[in-house]
């Protein structure tokens, strides 16, 4: 059985991926379509990492299926090969019911797996990772920019687990850098995903990753943060975008070359500004991955939904 297309959505942190898909999937269903979500955001693999992960509410996941919510243990790597292989799995079984899927989600190296595929990567060397454990991440990345620029500026300043990894391949591995292996990779394009990304004027988006921030701290991210580091210290994903800022806040760790407000204020700003690199570092992702359709919101909102209902009712 051929099976249908399936619609990649994303977009930077904030944008508004997971409220889009959840209003599609119950347009969708008034007219008889069952939508399911599968997740393509790396921290919401994670058990136990809801908060700060902007996770789907419990809710949300009873009103329209999700999958690839929880799956991961928050000491286990849960790596972009898996993800692939999981992701499969899930449309198969969805297409099986009859059903329809739509992927969402802004981590670039899974969508980057849909879209291509993943080249070979030498396997991890516990003794090279043990030997950065001292070096900070700026001076890590620094190092990576100057042997691979453009796969550094995909990850972004902030991630600590993937910078050590393309460090790893480039000086454990072949000597190729990670944007060398990936020339080395077909460029055909997955044929079943249609690639849609959805942006936000720069302001508009800052002021919602700040609005985003303060009602999570309201949830109980601290508190949240520190039960996590507490029962998996030594989990890789505490070093995610937000959940890093938030452990080192308090510590009591000054940001260098910048001076940081006393109290929440400056929590805020430290986790808005990690935010908006990721944002930055997103953006780049989905030009090299030649996105189908790109959409600005509010603007283009009504256009949008437009369009996405049309497409699953082929």
């Amino acid at each position: 059985m051929v099976q249908p297309k399936t619609i990649i959505l994303t977009g930077p942190t904030a944008s508004g991926k997971t409220s889009i898909a959840i209003e599609l999937a119950l347009s969708l269903r008034a007219l008889g379509v069952n939508l399911e979500i599968i997740n393509a955001d790396s921290v919401c693999f994670y058990q136990e990492f809801n908060i700060g992960s902007a996770k789907p509410t419990q809710e949300e996941m009873e009103l329209v299926p999700h999958h690839l919510v929880n799956v991961a243990h928050p000491d286990e790597n849960y790596h972009a090969g898996q993800f692939l292989k999981d992701c499969t799995k899930k449309l198969d079984e969805i297409h099986a019911r009859g059903n329809r899927a739509i992927i969402v989600g802004g981590s670039g190296f899974y969508l980057k797996a849909l879209r291509l595929g993943l080249w070979e990567a030498p396997p991890t060397d516990p003794k090279f990772r043990e030997s950065l454990d001292e070096i900070s991440t700026p001076l890590l990345f620094e190092k990576l920019l100057k042997l691979d620029m453009l796969h550094a500026q995909k990850i972004g300043a902030n991630d600590r687990y993937r910078i050590t990894r393309a460090l790893e391949i480039i000086e454990v591995g072949s000597g190729k850098t990670p944007t060398e292996l990936e020339a080395q990779m077909s460029k055909e394009i997955d044929p079943r995903f249609e690639l849609w990304v959805i942006d936000r004027e720069k302001q508009e988006l800052e002021t919602r990753i700040r609005e985003r921030i303060q009602k999570m701290l309201a949830q109980g991210w601290i508190e949240e943060t520190k039960t996590l580091r507490e029962k998996f210290p030594q989990s890789k994903t505490l070093n995610a975008v937000g959940y890093r800022q938030v452990i080192d806040d308090l510590d009591g760790h000054l940001p260098e070359g910048r001076i940081k407000k006393t109290g929440s204020e400056g929590l805020i700003d430290e986790i808005s500004l990690a935010h908006r690199q990721l944002s930055k570092s997103q953006r780049t992702w989905f030009k090299s991955l030649k996105p189908n359709e790109s959409f600005e919101l509010e603007r283009d909102l009504a256009h949008l939904k437009e369009k996405l209902m049309n497409f699953y009712q082929k």
